[in-house]
């Protein structure tokens, strides 16, 4: 499957008599803007820890470019960009350190270290506050850099976990033209959100997750067309 750079295969995740996760198998393919939506408890979050290597599955396949990820994380980690759900900047330093520091983990050498963060710190608008304190930062310049830090490594997939959940509406528009470039650049990008007017601005394609199940997948115009809004789909499974 040489056009796909993410491939899922009969997924499996129990938390005791929790199925978080039940056979999971879907695809994604390379400059895809891939999006995972579902109600709280869907199993998204749980997912997304599997393919960046935190929560370790029960059974089933995950390959990313390749690479068996039960096997081969260490070489898979060297290409993914990962923006978890949580906020995990170092405070106690300087908005230009937190790349520096965070490149160190990928052996760049210091001259290439230093020339990618000054090309992250002005996409992202955050020359002014290079040495800024993080701890000094608003919510969404907190985000900005989190995304940021994990584009340091050239990564050919990058997996968000709600990147924009609790920003405010300006932030959120802001955060989704960077995204859009970056996928208009040939940046493949996994990403899960509970704003269903941002999966309908940024997905090309998606699945629709429900107590562990895929209950809906396809291109958005597709699942969308001709039927209920976005919302109102998900609306109709959270119920259930």
């Amino acid at each position: 499957m040489k056009n796909y750079i993410l491939n899922v295969k009969d997924l499996t995740k129990n938390f005791g008599r929790l199925k978080a996760l039940n056979n999971l198998t879907f695809s994604i393919k390379y400059g895809d803007f891939f999006g995972l939506i579902g109600p709280n408890g869907a199993g998204k979050s749980t997912l997304l820890k599997i393919l960046y290597g935190i929560v370790i599955p029960d059974s089933g396949f995950v390959g990313i470019e390749g690479l068996n990820l039960k096997y081969d994380y260490k070489k898979i980690k060297y290409n993914l960009g990962i923006v978890p759900q949580d906020d995990n900047l170092d405070e106690d330093l300087s908005v230009y350190e937190n790349l520096l520091i965070y490149s160190m983990y990928f052996g760049m050498p210091r001259k290439e270290s230093m020339k990618k963060s000054a090309e992250l710190l002005f996409f992202f608008d955050l020359e002014d506050k290079k040495y800024s304190k993080v701890a000094d930062l608003s919510g969404g310049l907190r985000r900005r850099l989190m995304i940021a830090r994990a584009l340091i490594n050239n990564p050919s997939l990058i997996i968000l976990d709600e990147p924009t959940s609790g920003l405010d509406p300006e932030y959120r528009q802001n955060i989704w033209g960077r995204l859009k470039t970056l996928n208009e650049k040939g940046v493949t990008i996994l990403m899960s959100t509970h704003y269903m007017e941002e999966a309908e601005r940024l997905f090309k394609n998606m699945i629709i997750l429900n107590h562990g199940n895929i209950v809906m997948s396809g291109a958005v115009n597709d699942i969308t067309l001709n039927k209920k809004s976005l919302e109102e789909i998900f609306l109709d499974i959270a119920k259930n």
